[in-house]
């Protein structure tokens, strides 16, 4: 299981569309959340590297163009401590919570079909949430844990291009093997 984690990172920080971001406080809010791109077709990744402190909550916006599945996982030191993950609408409805389906007490997320839109990512350490989050749209605010280590998250977009665009395409293509008379 640890080796699949560890597999699953490498491919979506080695995808062609990649990129790294360095978190920069203050973002723990959404309003002040960290942006780490805009996403189109085919879509791409980031890594991210970040501290969480005391109380803290890290939070990082990003816009998808179209369609998507999104993957995020967590890695930092098995000793260091518990991180938690959310995945919220530009509204601040929690759509996805973890905390432990990483390897360790490291967190992960995978949501297919995402829509075009604004999202952001919460970061927080074990105390802050609990799974009923989605339920409830209760945010990550860093109140009620005292995590202190620094982390990466893995992120990653595979972007499903709208039916017009694939039928457009697909049109091309016939005419591009079309035969002139």
């Amino acid at each position: 299981m640890r080796s699949l984690g560890l597999l699953a990172i490498a491919a979506i920080v080695g995808s062609a569309a990649a990129g790294s971001f360095s978190e920069t406080e203050s973002n723990n809010t959404i309003a002040s959340a960290n942006d780490i791109g805009n996403f189109a077709y085919p879509g791409g990744s980031v890594l991210v590297s970040a501290a969480l402190g005391d109380n803290d909550v890290d939070w990082f916006g990003f816009t998808l163009n179209d369609s998507a599945s999104l993957s995020v996982f967590a890695a930092f030191s098995p000793a260091a401590g518990d991180g938690i993950l959310q995945i919220v609408t530009a509204g601040g409805d929690v759509i996805a919570f973890d905390d432990d389906s990483g390897v360790g007490f490291m967190p992960s997320l995978q949501i297919s079909n995402l829509a075009a839109g604004t999202y952001y990512i919460g970061f927080s350490g074990f105390g802050d949430a609990f799974s009923n989050s989605v339920d409830t749209d209760e945010l990550f605010d860093g109140i009620g844990h005292s995590e202190n280590f620094d982390y990466k998250l893995a992120v990653g977009f595979s972007i499903v291009p709208a039916p017009a665009s694939v039928a457009m395409l697909g049109l091309g293509g016939l005419m591009a093997t079309r035969r002139r008379r």
